[in-house]
């Protein structure tokens, strides 16, 4: 046998006969030199294979340097000396685990249970085991056991939380997290998952976010991923000024992570700093060219600013990647039109406003957009009588749609009333009773001069022309 390192020869010089060799190495363990342990295993004889204390403390040392297959053989040889070592059992069991041999793994933790059922490692063991394997319904029901015993135990409230979410039950979750973060406070990890657990159902739960991420900063100052969850939970709730500060301050501190980028540029574009949203997102689209928002966002960036031409590039990727999502679907209608608008392509941004009117019918912004792009201060100041028929069509849409839907100021339509008063003095002169209009989509119709009268009449204001005649 070589010669043994020094503080070996000295625990020998001390320990009684025939026991010096188990005594020592499994004082390497404790002390975790294992590497120590596995050297000296090698000089072993075929004899030291009969002692459980020597190979106990080699499979120990083997575990302590990850060498898991090494370890569970070692392990198999303690347990066929001593079959109901529960110590050797709970070993076997986790580094079959390690090894991903889950069912040893689990048939090892029961052998445990079924000598004790109250043991909590091997419980809590197994919950972790059947997570892992996607069986959420038995993790849960282990930990819902171990929580009857140890109600207040933040990790046990977590993990529970975490089979909740795989379980596609976001509030049962939130509610065990909540929990395990009000035992526990201090922990940002913790504070993070509850965070975005209540984010991801959006409404008020977006607002309880905030008030989590204030918390949990109070106790975390400046640590950067729940800066970044309290980015989110302002973007969330709509207060994309706020947002946009602290997104800075976040990419001043060399925080260039894709959802800071992303949501970054997102909160300055929805603050309505079209300019300064550009660079960001324009990082992250470099990050990622598929994303439909980044596209969406950026190109209506370009459109509202100097970059016309590849807006409609970004606008037209992002409509051939989006989801059948109406809101997506709205928002890229709607930025498509006002590129159309700032580029002076008139006639297909009333198209697409039209369009955007016809799918939310409640919406009467677009309709104020192609009242005011077909707006002149009377019919004569149409070039021809296309563009009249159009422009007769969509004041006279705009403003029913705007007295039917009760909301803002009626007086502001004083300037349309005086356009309305025009065609019907025109209409009058000429002694015509009909007169022909053309919707946005090519679509013939007419509205009567009676019709016309007693719609200007409903405009607050004194009329401006000729009084109701009999035509």
């Amino acid at each position: 046998m070589r010669q043994l390192p020094a503080i070996l020869s000295i625990l020998l010089c001390f320990s009684p006969a025939g026991k010096a060799q188990e005594v020592d190495l499994q004082t390497w363990v404790n002390q975790k030199q294992y590497a120590d342990v596995i050297r000296y295993a090698a000089n072993l004889s075929a004899a030291d294979s009969a002692s459980y204390a020597t190979m106990n403390a080699i499979a120990q040392a083997c575990e302590g340097l990850l060498d898991y297959r090494e370890a569970f053989g070692y392990y198999l040889h303690c347990l066929q000396m001593d079959t109901t070592d529960a110590g050797i059992l709970t070993a076997l069991a986790r580094t079959a685990t390690n090894l991903g041999k889950a069912p040893e793994a689990e048939y090892y933790f029961q052998k445990v249970l079924a000598a004790d059922s109250t043991n909590f490692y091997a419980n809590y063991q197994l919950a972790r085991l059947y997570f892992q394997l996607g069986d959420y319904e038995g993790a849960l029901e282990k930990y819902d056991y171990l929580l009857e015993q140890h109600e207040e135990n933040p990790t046990l409230l977590r993990n529970r939380g975490d089979c909740y979410m795989r379980l596609e039950n976001p509030p049962a979750a939130i509610s065990s997290y909540f929990e395990a973060y009000r035992l526990n406070r201090e922990n940002a990890g913790l504070a993070g998952t509850l965070i975005n657990a209540m984010l991801r159902m959006g409404g008020d739960w977006a607002a309880g976010a905030l008030a989590v991420c204030d918390t949990a900063l109070s106790y975390n100052p400046g640590n950067r991923l729940l800066e970044q969850n309290k980015g989110m939970a302002l973007y969330f709730n709509k207060k994309y000024a706020e947002a946009d500060t602290l997104y800075a301050a976040l990419m001043a501190k060399g925080d260039s992570s894709y959802l800071t980028l992303k949501y970054g540029g997102a909160s300055r574009y929805y603050a309505g700093q079209y300019m300064r949203s550009i660079e960001p997102l324009e990082a992250a689209y470099q990050k990622d060219t598929a994303s439909v928002e980044v596209c969406l966002l950026l190109g209506s960036a370009l459109g509202k600013t100097y970059d016309r031409t590849r807006a409609y590039r970004l606008l037209d990727k992002a409509g051939e990647g989006m989801q059948p999502d109406p809101f997506l679907l709205n928002q890229l209608t709607l930025f498509r039109a006002e590129t159309f608008q700032r580029d002076a392509r008139l006639q297909e941004a009333i198209a697409l406003y039209y369009q955007l009117w016809k799918a939310n019918p409640s919406r009467i912004d677009p309709l104020w957009q192609i009242a005011s792009m077909t707006f002149r201060p009377n019919q004569s100041g149409y070039e021809n009588d296309n563009l009249r028929e159009r422009g007769l069509f969509a004041q006279v849409l705009y403003v029913a749609e705007f007295l039917k839907s009760g909301g803002g100021d009626a007086a502001q339509l004083s300037f349309i009333r005086k356009l309305l008063e025009s065609f019907y003095e025109d209409a009058f002169f000429r002694t015509v009773t009909e007169l022909p209009m053309t919707a946005p989509d090519g679509k013939k119709s007419k509205i009567s001069v009676i019709d016309l009268r007693g719609l200007i009449n409903r405009i607050p204001g004194e009329p401006g022309g000729v009084r109701q005649n009999s035509l």
